[in-house]
């Protein structure tokens, strides 16, 4: 898929499993909700490709389109593509060797977030970022020094800023997709504030049970 996408200058779908474990022929299907993407700054480094990849669009899945081959464990020796491709070619011209989909691009999100909110969460992200630190991995932060710098990276707030948080923040795929779905960025603020409100609650469950436990 990457060789087709570099060749051909095109984006590619970055997207979840399907939470549900669905799958067709073998292969797990994706999600509903997805980011189109483009390889950039692509290197080589011995049968491996590096590249960096930027969320530019947001998509929905409105049709599958399965791969020309069911799912199958090859082992230890695995077949070259065109061999692989040799098994279908004749039958399905049009085939790949990877899951594709039909999709419908989705607009931007409508609104912006009013600044006090939006400092209310970048003030939780500090606060976690240095629990979890201390926790963790036994590294002492400053909690203004933390924040200061969320506010050097993500203010003035912007979609992009959004996405980003939404992207550190949300560890659950159910989060993540409803995050994608979502038409508002209001919509989009409260799914944060309440997933970052739960984890923090988490964290002080846990600093409350370290700090009893070392008495």
């Amino acid at each position: 898929m990457l060789d087709d996408c570099v060749l051909n200058n095109s984006e590619f779908g970055y997207i979840a499993g399907n939470i549900d474990g669905g799958s067709e022929n073998g292969w797990s299907l994706p999600a509903e909700y997805g980011v189109l993407t483009s390889a950039e700054n692509l290197q080589e480094q011995g049968t491996n490709l590096m590249f960096t990849a930027y969320g530019e669009k947001r998509f929905r899945v409105m049709k599958i389109i399965p791969a020309a081959l069911s799912a199958e464990d090859f082992g230890d020796v695995f077949p070259s593509v065109d061999e692989l491709v040799e098994r279908y070619i004749e039958e399905n011209m049009e085939g790949k060797l990877y899951i594709r989909a039909e999709v419908e691009i989705l607009p931007p999100v409508d609104g912006v977030i009013d600044d006090d909110d939006w400092m209310d969460i970048l003030e939780m992200w500090a606060w976690q970022i240095v629990e979890m630190s201390g926790m963790f991995r036994n590294e002492e932060l400053v909690l203004s020094e933390v924040f200061s710098v969320l506010k050097s990276e993500f203010t003035p707030y912007s979609e992009y800023s959004l996405w980003f948080a939404c992207h550190s923040l949300l560890d659950s795929v159910d989060d993540r997709q409803t995050a994608l779905a979502s038409t508002s960025a209001s919509e989009i603020m409260q799914l944060l504030k309440m997933t970052v409100a739960e984890k923090n609650t988490q964290l002080k469950a846990i600093r409350s049970v370290m700090e009893n436990d070392s008495e």
